[in-house]
C-alpha cells in the first residue's frame, strides 16, 4: 500500500531525513521510535505532502498504492486527504478552531468531501463519536474544544480521521500528554478501528510501551536515519542496535525483567 523509497527530506539544504526507505501493507500498524529531532515526524508529514517550513523532498519517492504522492498536485492532494490518507495530530485540539463548536467544524470537514445535507452530516458525525465510545454526542458536536478534556479531543481527532475511512492513518504521538488510562484506551480504539475498516497505521511515539503492544513492525531512528527496523519480537527481544537497545534499557522498571 504504502512504500518509501529512499527518500531524502530537507529544510533549507540541511538534511533532516536521510536516505529512507520502508514498506506498510494494509492492515499493517509501523512506529516509528527515537528521540526528538530523529526525523519520526517529518517522514509522515512528507507522506501526507504536509512538510513545513520549506521542506522539500530533494530525493526518493512515496508511493501510495503505486503512484507517486510526490507529483500530486493541490487538486488531487484535497481529494486524497481527509479520504483514503488521514492524520491525527498530537494534539487535536490544535486542530480545531477554538471559536467554532465541534458539530460545525465537524460537518464542514464531512460536506467538503461529500455532497450530502447538514443534517445528514450532522449525523454522521455523532455516529463517528459514538464509535469512539465518546458519550453524549449530541451535547459534544454542540461543544466548543476548550470544553472538552484532552482525552475527549484526542477521540474527536481520530473519530474526523476516520470518518472516511481510510486506507492509511498517519498518527503523530496521539497519545502523548495523557494520562496512562486515556492512553491505554486510545491505542485500542485505534487497533479496533484498524481490525474493523482495515487501515493501515503509521504512528510515531515515544512510548515504546505504545510501540510494543500495538505495532506490527517498528522503526527506530536517530539523527534522520533508520537505526534499526523489524517486527516486534525482533526489536524487544532479538539481535538489534546498541542505539535501539538504550532506548530499550531506558524502560524504567520496579522489579524483575522488563519487556517493555
Amino acid at each position: 500500500m504504502l512504500e518509501i523509497k529512499n527518500i531524502t527530506i530537507c529544510y533549507k539544504d540541511r538534511p533532516a531525513v536521510k536516505h529512507f526507505s520502508m514498506t506498510l501493507r494494509q492492515g499493517e500498524i509501523a512506529s516509528f521510535v527515537g528521540e526528538s529531532g530523529s526525523g519520526k515526524t517529518t517522514v509522515i508529514r512528507a507522506v501526507m505532502g504536509l512538510l513545513a517550513g520549506g521542506g522539500r523532498v530533494v530525493e526518493g519517492d512515496i508511493l501510495f498504492e503505486g503512484k507517486s504522492l510526490l507529483k500530486n498536485t493541490p487538486a488531487q492532494w484535497r481529494k486524497l486527504r481527509g479520504v483514503d490518507i488521514s492524520m491525527v495530530f498530537q494534539d487535536s485540539g490544535t486542530m480545531l478552531n477554538p471559536i467554532r463548536k465541534i458539530g460545525n467544524v465537524f460537518v464542514e470537514y464531512i460536506r467538503t468531501h461529500q455532497h450530502i445535507s447538514k443534517a445528514e452530516a450532522w449525523q454522521r458525525g455523532i455516529a463517528m463519536l459514538e464509535r469512539m465510545r465518546l458519550p453524549s454526542s449530541g451535547n459534544i458536536m454542540n461543544s466548543y474544544p476548550f470544553q472538552l478534556s484532552g482525552g475527549m479531543r484526542q477521540r474527536v481527532g481520530i473519530a474526523m480521521a476516520m470518518t472516511f475511512q481510510p486506507k492509511l492513518l498517519l498518527a503523530d504521538e496521539p497519545t502523548s500528554a495523557l494520562d496512562v488510562t486515556t492512553q491505554a484506551q486510545i491505542v485500542r480504539q485505534m487497533m479496533e478501528l484498524r481490525d474493523e475498516y482495515g487501515a493501515s497505521i503509521l504512528i510515531v511515539t515515544h512510548n515504546l510501551g505504545v510501540a510494543a503492544y500495538m505495532s506490527d513492525w517498528i522503526v527506530v531512528m536517530k539523527d534522520g536515519e533508520i537505526s534499526d527496523s523489524g517486527n516486534r519480537d525482533e526489536i524487544l527481544n532479538g539481535v538489534h542496535s546498541d542505539y535501539a537497545q538504550k532506548l530499550l534499557d531506558a524502560v524504567p522498571s520496579l522489579r524483575g525483567p522488563r519487556y517493555v
